[in-house]
């Protein structure tokens, strides 16, 4: 049986005997891909013969446009100059990003001379070759292959293949079309019988289409965010770049800590406006109270990559005077060497509740239902130590073929954090990474591969944790 467009395609081979795939596509306007799978089912059926071929063709890269329609850097140099000498200094003002690339094909090809920190052209105005090469490979022309080998070491042009395919008809036949459905106009007018039913398959499958899904790290993010706001948090959010003041002087971290040096965090060039007086003069004395030292004002300006979510908690402080149930996931940035367990950015997740007559007890009981909702259904607590809450534990979970795991760290807010904002309730806060929870809960030994664009990697993964 033929259908349709291998009917199409052999009515037009019966009066042209040999085409190329891509001359049928432009004649019945059928996709060249189409073309190809039509042609080998025709060939299997011995009505044709085909014969693949693979071309060569040059194309211009984004900087090969670039450079068609404003010309070669070399070229713009010289045009530029007009035949005065200039000082190195000048010439870059004048090309700016273009200079340095300029200046080297431009010695390279004779065309300046460099004496006393000048630059002395030797011709008033230039056009090099490559640019009507370009010109020829916009417009579809071939050029020598050494010129080929120069334009692509330049960046200019790149080679792309195409496939097509000669298709010769080596058997004529009476083409009957085949059609599925017997219409009622067909039997009246006798039609039918210029066709060829097809026969119908009852046991072939329908075609499998891969439906597309979250990426599954991006799918265990929200579903912590979910378990948050079924708590009744409302969740917040923040800046990657934050001033040292709320990443760390309002969390009570001495100006001195290792943690604030170069090495354990990102410093960005500029500096931040701090808040009104009160809250910093607050911040100023709680410092110099209890670390005994004088607390510079310049530093806390100072701009990082923030090293910790709980820079948003402290932003929180200062707007919310009354009871409050927050929380924010974000990522995080810390300078460490890359490898299976260790990236320089990760997620974190940061919760505060400020509430009247809020008791640690309270605390551990909220920590115990958010790691349950998560998926952790054992949890226990040791004491442990943060510069910024008091008393302070480190939460465990038990995690099925690790044992017992540690999660976050959680405590009290200290009076020097929560009354220099002007808070006057006891406020609990928790912080937890969850790129280690998500691999620890779905068994993925990489942490790179939290990140991962791999397709069929990414099909295989399932979030079954709760």
């Amino acid at each position: 049986m033929i259908s349709e467009n291998e009917a199409k395609i052999l009515g037009l081979l019966s009066s042209k005997k040999v085409l190329k795939a891509s001359e049928i596509s432009e004649y019945l306007g059928i996709p060249l891909s189409s073309v190809f799978s039509l042609a080998n089912l025709l060939k299997e059926k011995g009505y044709v013969s085909i014969k693949e071929e693979e071309n060569k063709l040059l194309e211009l890269t984004d900087e090969g446009k670039l450079r068609l329609k404003n010309g070669l850097p070399e070229d713009v140099l010289i045009s530029k100059l007009n035949g005065s000498s200039v000082k190195i200094s000048e010439a870059k003002e004048i090309l700016g990003k273009d200079f340095n690339i300029a200046l080297s094909w431009a010695k390279r090809k004779n065309l300046v001379q460099i004496s006393n920190d000048m630059i002395i052209p030797k011709y008033t105005s230039y056009t090099s070759p490559e640019f009507e090469y370009l010109r020829k490979v916009s417009l579809g022309e071939k050029i020598d292959t050494v010129i080929t080998k120069e334009l692509e070491r330049r960046g200019l042009v790149r080679e792309i293949r195409s496939k097509d395919m000669e298709i010769s008809l080596i058997k004529d036949v009476d083409v009957r079309q085949s059609i599925t459905f017997l219409t009622p106009e067909l039997i009246a007018s006798g039609d039918w019988k210029n066709y060829t039913l097809k026969e119908y398959n009852v046991a072939a499958f329908p075609p499998f289409i891969q439906l597309g899904k979250l990426h599954f790290f991006r799918e265990f993010l929200e579903r912590v965010k979910d378990a948050m706001v079924s708590l009744g948090f409302e969740e917040v959010r923040g800046n990657f770049v934050e001033m040292e003041f709320y990443n760390f002087d309002m969390l009570f971290q001495a100006q001195d800590h290792p943690a604030r040096e170069i090495h354990d965090s990102f410093q960005v060039e500029g500096k931040g406006k701090l808040p009104k007086d009160e809250l910093v003069k607050n911040v100023r004395e709680v410092h110099e109270k209890w670390w005994r030292y004088e607390w510079n004002q310049d530093i806390s300006k100072r701009l990082v990559l923030r090293s910790q979510t709980t820079a948003v908690t402290a932003r929180q402080l200062t707007i919310r005077r009354g009871e409050t149930k927050v929380f924010t996931i974000g990522k995080v940035f810390r300078p460490d060497a890359i490898d299976a367990t260790h990236l320089i950015e990760f997620h974190q997740l940061d919760g505060l509740i400020i509430e009247k007559d809020f008791s640690f007890v309270d605390l551990l009981s909220i920590l115990k239902e958010i790691f349950f909702r998560i998926g952790i259904k054992e949890v226990k607590f040791k004491p442990g130590y943060f510069p910024f809450t008091e008393p302070s534990v480190e939460i465990y979970g038990y995690i099925n073929g690790l044992g017992w795991v540690e999660m976050a760290g959680s405590g009290l807010l200290r009076p020097e954090v929560t009354e220099p904002a002007g808070v006057n309730m006891p406020a609990g806060a928790w912080g937890l990474g969850l790129d280690r929870l998500a691999m620890l809960m779905m068994s993925v030994n990489d942490i790179r591969n939290l990140y991962s664009d791999d397709i069929e990697y990414l099909r295989e993964r399932r979030i079954d944790l709760w």
